[in-house]
């Protein structure tokens, strides 16, 4: 294959993921949540795959770099800020000044976070990552909804305005934004196809009604334990890479080491 053709398959991934983003405010500003939701999630898997592709093809570019960065403020930062905004019942414009305060402060976080990773990270998180990784509060806000779609008007006490459920998602949200900006070091899980390949099959079931619960409980129990957990073990992840000399050389040569 020439060098052209294995350069165009990431960034075709990339611009699926882009397009699935893209859908998902869309479908969000007509009403159609549940699926607003899922493109969210379909898009956090492209966006794994195509790091993923560009690093066995060796087809790294910067341009791949730079319109990564595009696709995921665009998906992990505008979508589900734009996702819980318009969402029925019990969405951010329920309550106007806190709400529209809440969908700005979810955005300006994720783009704080992008804007520090391609500023300050020398090794392009081949070493893993300072802060929390802008996917993992898209994905636990789109899992979370699609709980609340699949299970409405089933009884179970599960909302976004109330009850304890409701208040813990909301404080742990809150907590995300913050740790996002935060020093704390994640691992990069997209490096793991132990990871990988399971959350590809778990998007996969969350576009089958009856199995669509179970996979979202997973999704959103993972997102937890990443968020809040992970981060006691990252000596562990370090101690599975290179030496820090041997990526550095990596990472100036490769431009498009993404995030998870």
């Amino acid at each position: 294959m020439s060098a052209a053709g294995r350069k165009a398959i990431p960034c075709a991934c990339t611009f699926l993921a882009l397009c699935a983003g893209v859908g998902s405010i869309l479908a969000a500003g007509s009403g159609s949540f549940l699926l607003a939701a899922q493109l969210i999630l379909v898009s956090l898997i492209l966006d794994g795959l195509d790091g993923t592709l560009a690093r066995l093809l060796r087809a790294q570019t910067s341009f791949g770099a730079e319109l990564d960065t595009f696709v995921d403020i665009t998906s992990f930062g505008i979508a589900p800020a734009v996702l819980l905004y318009f969402y029925e019942p019990g969405g951010l414009r329920n309550v106007p000044i806190l709400g529209l305060a809440l969908a700005f402060l979810f955005v300006m976080s994720g783009a704080a976070r992008l804007s520090r990773f391609r500023v300050v990270d020398p090794y392009r998180g081949q070493r893993g990552f300072l802060g929390l990784p802008i996917t993992t509060a898209a994905g636990f806000v789109a899992t979370y909804l699609i709980a609340l779609e699949v299970v409405a008007g089933s009884g179970l006490p599960i909302s976004l305005s109330g009850g304890p459920l409701a208040a813990g998602f909301w404080s742990a949200l809150l907590l995300m934004l913050v740790l996002q900006v935060s020093h704390i070091r994640y691992s990069k899980p997209t490096k793991n196809p132990k990871v990988l390949f399971p959350s590809i099959a778990l998007v996969v079931m969350l576009f089958i009604p009856p199995v669509a619960l179970y996979s979202a409980m997973l999704m959103f129990a993972y997102g937890i334990w990443f968020a809040f957990i992970s981060p006691f073990f990252f000596r562990r992840f370090l101690s599975h890479l290179p030496p820090a000399e041997e990526l550095e050389v990596a990472a100036e040569a490769d431009g498009d080491e993404e995030e998870p």
